[in-house]
């Protein structure tokens, strides 16, 4: 008798493909909870057979959970370690991965708390990150870092934005002024996440050990309206605890075939870049693209960046990843003015691929050219938009299902938890499109 992974009648195994799991749930009216958290795990443990693990069935390609920053648990948490928090918009809060060697992780301490102080914040302390790495394979527990937690204070003269802004430098610096040293563990070091809107767990797991390894999330505390969970099968790099997913913007289902190319690009194109609302600050950030990161990470990077230069999100990601427009006879000209427009600053980012993608406030998916990767959505009575690489990942009794759904090729799906409900791909784009002349900038 054939084995399944053997050719037979009209299965031939050459054309199997895997893909990493990738969903998010989310309540439109931006009400917080822990229930939205608990929802998100349970998509990421119905996820399991998207992921990957080595020899050790124990040691996981990785898997994470990016949520917004939750407040309550850390403004109560903090006070038990002396650390006093202020309102919730005026700090930001961090996930850091250390050395375990305890030199080489104070000297990732002090330099970080050095420049945020060159930076103009204030450090407000470091927490200790509860783990317990008991159901973790040995490969996972070598190569696994410290964990903390960074609290940092915004200047007042400094806006909301402005503050984002500039915990994404302070970032940048640290994490070029570490990599740059020449101690042995450094690589270790690793920030998933800096931001006074979202904060990230994420590790070298599989979906079922993310809450043991890491016991905040299971605190009702935790609380949010959006969360956005990851199950990563490596198809490009090896497994490694800071290239589990989510990364600080987007979680990624698929490959990006052209990654090379459009990393040089973007590595060429540092030179012509300015930016307003970085001034002095933008030279700072180079290098943007991270070298040894994964395809998603190195994608990451350039969507923070294009980003946090003022652009929002669902514009950054529709320059990154235009639907088919070049010889589209039934295409309107303004629609592809813009697509024209956007390709002379950006080469697309082809492969197969579906990208969730969240700033905090709004959450969504795009699906590439070819409809390659697919994602399923469905939106309750109850103002909940489930969304993954599947349907199934949560129950939900059908009398409480409103819409079901599908992304397109090339469409984009998003849910704004200011507005209190869902933008469709027709009036996002057309938002973009309307805002400027593109058809007269590109003659």
């Amino acid at each position: 008798m054939k084995q399944a992974s053997e050719q037979q009648g009209l299965y031939d195994p050459q054309t199997e493909h895997d893909a990493c799991g990738v969903g998010f749930v989310v309540n439109m009216k931006g009400q917080k909870s822990h229930q939205i958290v608990d929802d998100a795990l349970t998509i990421l443990k119905n996820l399991l057979h998207r992921g990957a693990c080595g020899c050790e069935e124990n040691t996981g390609d990785g898997v994470g959970i990016l949520i917004q920053k939750p407040h309550k648990f850390f403004a109560r948490v903090c006070k038990n370690i002396n650390i006093e928090l202020p309102d919730a918009d005026s700090y930001g809060a961090g996930l850091v991965f250390l050395p375990v060697d305890r030199k080489q992780s104070t000297h990732c301490q002090n330099a970080f708390e050095q420049i945020i102080e060159e930076e103009g914040q204030r450090l407000l302390g470091w927490r200790d990150v509860p783990t317990d790495d008991s159901s973790l394979g040995p490969s996972a527990k070598e190569s696994e870092p410290a964990f903390k937690q960074i609290f940092i204070g915004k200047n007042d003269k400094l806006d909301a934005a402005a503050f984002e802004r500039k915990l994404y430098v302070i970032r940048k610096r640290v994490e070029h002024a570490i990599w740059n040293s020449d101690l042995s563990e450094l690589n270790l070091f690793y920030i998933p996440s800096l931001s006074y809107r979202t904060f990230l767990y994420k590790g070298m797991l599989t979906g079922t050990q993310l809450e043991p390894m890491f016991p905040d999330i299971c605190d009702p505390d935790v609380e949010s309206s959006l969360a956005l969970v990851h199950q990563r099968f490596s198809t490009n790099t090896f497994p490694e605890w800071r290239l589990a997913q989510p990364f600080r913007y987007i979680a990624h289902n698929g490959e990006i075939n052209t990654v090379r190319g459009n990393s040089n690009w973007m590595r060429a194109r540092e030179s012509l870049c300015g930016s307003d609302l970085f001034g002095d600050d933008l030279e700072k950030l180079y290098p943007i693209v991270i070298e040894g990161g994964s395809d998603s990470a190195i994608f990451d990077n350039v969507m923070e960046f294009l980003h946090m230069a003022g652009r929002p999100l669902p514009h950054a990601v529709l320059m990154m990843i235009p639907e088919a427009w070049s010889g589209h006879e039934t295409m309107d000209e303004e629609r592809k003015a813009f697509y024209e427009y956007h390709a002379c600053l950006m080469e697309p980012w082809d492969g197969p691929a579906s990208i969730a993608f969240t700033d905090g406030e709004v959450i969504g998916a795009v699906l590439d050219r070819n409809g390659l990767r697919p994602s399923r959505y469905y939106v309750t009575t109850d103002d909940t938009v489930i969304m993954a690489s599947e349907v199934g990942v949560l129950d939900v009794a059908p009398e409480n299902i409103k819409k079901k759904g599908r992304l397109h090729p090339g469409r984009i799906f998003m849910v704004d938890t200011k507005q209190g409900r869902i933008i469709g791909d027709e009036e996002l784009k057309r938002q973009f499109i309307d805002e400027h002349p593109y058809g007269d900038w590109l003659k």
